[in-house]
């Protein structure tokens, strides 16, 4: 008897319209396959594949599904490719008659309505998944009924069931590596930036830990409140097969808060360092800046930590209350300033919008910005997930239907929203800050002597062209630097080949 085929793939849809295209190989799915393969053995063949939500790659996901015909299909979205997920589920089914279709990640977790809503999809996997599709998958292939496994979503009738939770997994060390054989990773995101925006760098991802016990109500919380973590040796083994059985040196880590445990963070540094690996470390998003101190950041700094996103939101300490993050904005100054003196680039993260907001709420964030030894920052408009308590906490408090807030596919560009000025306002107030904060003297400064710390040269003229279409910043207005030379150059470019419009860093 042959194989049960299965395959996972993930619908990358992140970059939006922006000035970066951003892709990312599925680590969660390299997980699941290796679940998959511990747990069946022979019986299955698993294969995953990462699809680009471009027009022109769709020949080649329906070639994938013609020429390798799965038995089973499973597909992982964020909100954002919930168009595409219901397209790709669709397809399978109806031209290559798929026997079954799962859909897991953050949108199917949060809003299983509207996946079990397309006949094609026939369940939702809410949360973790390796057990769930070990238990899944194992039923199918026996013909047992898997209707009732734990942590799925089913359809009932018109409606949807949710099954009980399945129980977090405990002791992270007992998962199998990830399989990284499973797809190639290192082409994967070849022609695009990764989280970390660097562009055509080959480098592994890891996740080394689950679950945050912070409350901020605009996440999707998929691996619950609760902190579980690989050890610091099994971390270490992680590297060292990436990078002796691949080539790898360069790790992005993408836990939800890598840094809640200090001294298991302190201890995965120390063990890289005796170790001798010479890697280099990112984190585009998983450490808290408020519990950031001068010890681990000197430790991050000897493992080989090169880059360092500091999530803030908002700088109004009324907001930080209000969804939840409260968040300590003078920590989080200092820790920034600390990994800025020891030569780690840093970027900041900005929502504006927030329910409630007032105009001068927004200009006190883009101050803090504007005030901070960041070497960069985005300025986001707040979107509100369905599922997410802050989409409940927008309709309590400003009366809004689901229709006024539905999302669009953009956390760059304005919108419509529960704050509590005028969408014309929040343009002139994110132009004001892209302005300000990129062309200082002081930001210039930092950045020119810190990005090539970690980014090519190529990167650099990347987010400096980013800059200024973003900005649209006149060439008479730009500062009196010793880099303005420079930038009229780079400036006289961006106007002659930049199509772009609006915001979109």
């Amino acid at each position: 008897m042959s194989a049960a085929r299965i395959l996972l793939m993930d619908i990358n849809r992140v970059s939006l319209d922006t000035s970066t295209d951003m892709l990312e190989y599925p680590v969660g799915l390299l997980y699941v396959g290796a679940a998959l393969r511990q747990a069946l053995g022979e019986r299955v063949e698993v294969r995953i594949a990462s699809y680009h939500d471009e027009p022109e790659n769709w020949p080649r996901v329906e070639k994938l599904l013609r020429d390798w015909h799965p038995d089973v299909l499973g597909l992982r979205s964020l909100t954002m490719g919930r168009r595409t997920m219901h397209r790709l589920g669709t397809t399978a089914r109806e031209q290559f008659g798929v026997p079954l279709i799962v859909a897991g990640g953050p949108h199917p977790t949060h809003d299983p309505a509207d996946v079990l809503a397309n006949p094609a999809f026939d369940c939702a996997v809410i949360g973790e998944g390796e057990a769930t599709a070990v238990d899944l998958v194992g039923r199918h292939l026996a013909g047992r009924s898997w209707g009732d496994v734990p942590g799925v979503a089913v359809r009932n009738g018109a409606g949807v069931i949710m099954n009980p939770p399945r129980p977090s997994l405990t002791d992270l060390d007992r998962l199998p590596l990830p399989d990284h054989g499973l797809m190639d990773f290192l082409a994967a995101n070849r022609g695009y930036v990764d989280f970390s925006f660097r562009t055509d760098v080959p480098h592994a991802n890891l996740f080394t830990s689950r679950g945050c016990p912070y409350g901020c109500l605009y996440c999707h919380k998929m691996f619950g409140r609760h902190f579980r973590a690989h050890s610091p040796q099994r971390i270490l083994h992680e590297i060292r097969v990436l990078h002796d059985d691949f080539g790898i040196r360069r790790f992005q880590i993408l836990d939800d808060i890598f840094n809640i445990d200090r001294r298991r963070a302190l201890a995965v540094c120390n063990l890289i360092v005796q170790e001798g690996l010479r890697i280099e470390l990112s984190f585009p998003n998983a450490l808290r800046g408020d519990l950031v101190d001068a010890e681990l950041i000197d430790a991050l700094w000897q493992a080989g930590t090169r880059y360092t996103a500091f999530a803030v939101e908002t700088a109004s300490p009324r907001l930080q209350k209000l969804i939840h993050k409260n968040l300590d904005l003078e920590r989080v100054a200092e820790a920034i300033a600390l990994a800025s003196a020891r030569g780690i680039v840093t970027r900041g993260f900005f929502m504006l919008g927030f329910p409630t907001e007032t105009a001068d709420e927004a200009r006190r964030t883009v101050e803090f910005a504007c005030a901070s030894e960041l070497t960069q920052a985005l300025f986001f408009t707040v979107v509100y997930f369905p599922g997410t308590p802050l989409r409940k906490l927008a309709k309590r408090l400003c009366g809004l239907t689901d229709e006024q807030l539905a999302v669009e596919d953009d956390y760059v560009r304005t919108r419509d929203g529960p704050y509590a000025f005028s969408r014309a306002e929040l343009d002139a107030i994110k132009l004001a800050a892209v302005r300000r904060f990129c062309f200082s003297a002081k930001r210039l400064d930092l950045f020119f002597r810190l990005m090539p710390n970690f980014y090519t040269s190529r990167d650099i003229d990347a987010a400096i062209m980013a800059n200024l279409i973003s900005s649209d910043i006149d060439v008479d207005d730009l500062p009196d630097s010793p880099h303005t030379q420079l930038l009229r150059r780079y400036c006289a470019i961006a106007r002659r080949f930049s199509r772009k419009s609006g915001f979109f860093i």
